[in-house]
């Protein structure tokens, strides 16, 4: 990438996927954004999912725990990637449906914890989406010498199925910055 004001300031960026959400989609009946054809370049949620949620949920079911990051800049497009909106869900419903579907499906005598937290860094400041009281302070990150980084105090909330999930992710949205 070039500084435009000046071209001696060049930076390079490395990147597994890039992802083209600006124009080349059609609404279908449902609400739903696909491609408006098969030449569109297009990133519907379903692709982005596929490229992103499908590793971390290989993940989970390896037993290993599933974390999900985004991060950039106001209005880059994370709130749509990773939860979207109406129809057109994010890769953490998408993940979180495939998980429960998972579970209903697997037949062999298993134990599975689900827990859920929802956590924004805005202004260098933690905070807990699932418990807004906390909001004004932040949340103190520590790191544990086995365990590895955590916040102090984030809220678990163990959940059930995915529309427990889903009542958690809209309490969580509306808490948000």
């Amino acid at each position: 990438m070039i500084n435009p004001e000046d071209p001696q300031d060049a930076k390079a960026f490395t990147y597994d996927h890039s992802y083209w959400s600006f124009d080349g989609s059609k609404e279908q009946s449902d609400g739903y954004f696909a491609k408006e054809s098969p030449n569109s370049k297009y990133a519907d949620q379903m692709t982005v999912y596929n490229d992103l949620g499908g590793g971390i949920l290989a993940n989970a079911w390896a037993g290993y725990n599933s974390t999900l990051f985004a991060y950039g800049q106001t209005g880059s497009g994370k709130s749509w990637s990773v939860v979207g909106y109406g129809p057109n869900k994010g890769i953490v419903p998408l993940f979180c449906n495939d998980l429960f579907k998972g579970i209903t499906e697997n037949t062999e005598a298993k134990e599975f914890e689900v827990r859920f937290s929802m956590l924004e860094i805005y202004n260098e400041v933690v905070r807990d989406l699932l418990n807004p009281s906390k909001k004004k302070n932040g949340l103190k990150v520590r790191q544990h010498p086995k365990k590895g980084f955590y916040a102090e105090g984030l809220k678990l909330a163990l959940v059930s199925n995915y529309q427990e999930i889903e009542q958690k992710m809209n309490e969580g949205t509306v808490n948000r910055t």
